[in-house]
């Protein structure tokens, strides 16, 4: 690949001229981040907390998410354009602000995607724990090797399992929508009226939620260094997947409106019946509910194939973007050499991708095992969210930083960098509110530690 640059540093592309092979085609670049959404286990997990916090407001609030999801997308768009080297938003702070702020932007990234890969765990065993009375745990262990087994095999065997999976969940999100839609007779109605009895922290905390349906595109950027013309396939790829997740899952949200109002008759009574579901303790989903209502026992096989083979590649799409964000900052020297070391018949970092998988199977059993599992989900969920919007914030700021330098070429760059840092500051507001104060702390924590650990490796590079 290419270096270019120009007098200002603005137009200039980073790339890596050994390690990693390009391998990875748009296809499977585009699956593999629709794999990152993990779209089944995203609506009846994601969806649920969506529903249970905004009632009839749903679709408007994955709309909502998904607006933000794109906003914040398009910067990413923009520096994927510039920097094609592995790691992501870690790579982006490395090079556009300091390497202090990159270190820091790489350790949250770790927690982002490790807690984010472990709630899809933890969500695809309770449900169907909750559904099938399967053990808990055995799904959860089950779940965890198996992609384990697949991230240690390589990036190619990943990606194709990606295409199969990605491509049979939108054929399936799609039919489940149509149908639902068809059999409720197409009551489309959002009814702002009726929905005002959500308030707006509750409807904010909806929409974090929302957002993390469609951020699968956060998985793929990390693996930018091993993409075929990374630099026009990741923006491509960013876009389309943003906008089929996220206008996919307000699809389905709207149609499991349209059947409920059908079954209960009066917006009320939905109303009452969503918030009556609502419980800390078990996966007791209207949007499952409203499945089997509809759809009998037919569903059954579709849904337990689905959940499995989403908490699969959903996990499996986080376990590869935390290690190449190892891989990375082992490269450049932050972290310990061995990270770094490529199987050259798998073209994988291995040793980064088993640090990866223990982290997050430490992650999953410690918070399946302190809480219930719709709890750990939610918690999990709330945190790598609200990570994943700090380091968004942090890409933000990279462009706007670059695009500063000549202000009236790029100025439309410093506004769509600026929206998105307003966006990201009212849903981590609404975050920081809704959460634990317990758990917030535990996010702090993590973050002074990046911190502590950036001064000191400063201090150690300077002596």
């Amino acid at each position: 690949m290419v270096t270019t640059g120009s007098s200002g540093g603005e137009g200039r592309q980073y790339s890596s001229g050994s390690g990693l092979r390009r391998v990875l085609s748009f296809r499977e670049v585009f699956f593999a981040s629709l794999g990152g959404q993990s779209p089944f286990l995203s609506i009846t997990t994601y969806g649920t907390a969506i529903i249970l916090y905004a009632g009839l407001l749903a679709p408007l609030a994955a709309l909502i998410g998904t607006l933000i999801v794109l906003v914040n997308g398009l910067v990413v768009y923009k520096l994927s354009q510039r920097i094609t080297k592995t790691g992501g938003y870690y790579t982006y702070a490395n090079h556009l602000i300091s390497h202090r702020v990159g270190i820091v932007t790489g350790f949250v990234y770790l927690f982002y995607s490790i807690l984010y890969g472990s709630a899809y765990a933890i969500g695809a065993a309770g449900i169907t724990w909750f559904l099938f009375h399967i053990n808990f745990m055995y799904t959860l262990t089950v779940l965890l090797v198996v992609q384990a087994v697949l991230a240690i095999l390589g990036i190619k065997p990943s990606a194709r399992y990606a295409v199969f999976a990605g491509s049979l969940e939108l054929g399936i999100l799609v039919a489940i929508g149509a149908v639902l839609l068809y059999l409720s007779h197409f009551n489309l109605n959002l009814n702002l009226i009726n929905g005002q009895g959500v308030s707006l922290p509750q409807f904010g905390y909806a929409v974090l939620f929302a957002a993390a349906i469609p951020t699968g595109y956060g998985t793929i950027t990390p693996l930018s260094g091993e993409t075929r013309m990374a630099s026009k396939t990741i923006p491509r790829a960013i876009v389309a997947v943003i906008l089929a997740g996220g206008l996919l899952a307000a699809f389905d949200l709207l149609a499991f409106n349209s059947a409920g109002l059908i079954l209960f008759s009066s917006f009320s009574s939905f109303e009452g019946f969503i918030r009556s579901m609502v419980s800390l303790s078990s996966f007791n989903s209207p949007v499952l509910y409203l499945l089997h209502r509809y759809l009998g026992i037919f569903i059954d096989v579709p849904v337990l194939l689905a959940l499995i083979n989403d908490g699969v590649l959903g996990v499996l799409a986080y376990n590869l973007a935390s290690s190449r964000v190892l891989y990375a900052m082992s490269i450049d020297g932050w972290l310990p050499k061995p990270l770094s070391y490529i199987n050259v018949n798998t073209n994988n970092p291995t040793l980064a991708v088993l640090v990866s998988s223990v982290g997050i199977i430490l992650v999953s059993v410690l918070a399946s095992s302190s809480l219930s599992p719709l709890m750990a989900f939610l918690v999990l969920g709330a945190l790598s969210t609200m990570a994943g919007l700090i380091v968004h914030v942090v890409s933000d700021v990279s462009l706007i930083r670059i695009s500063a330098r000549r202000v009236k070429r790029y100025l439309g760059q410093i506004i769509l960098a600026s929206s998105a840092l307003a966006l990201a500051a009212y849903s981590i507001t609404s975050a920081v509110v809704s959460t634990n104060p317990v758990f917030i702390e535990l996010f702090l924590g993590w973050l002074i530690i990046g911190f502590i650990y950036a001064e000191a490796q400063s201090i150690i590079r300077e002596e």
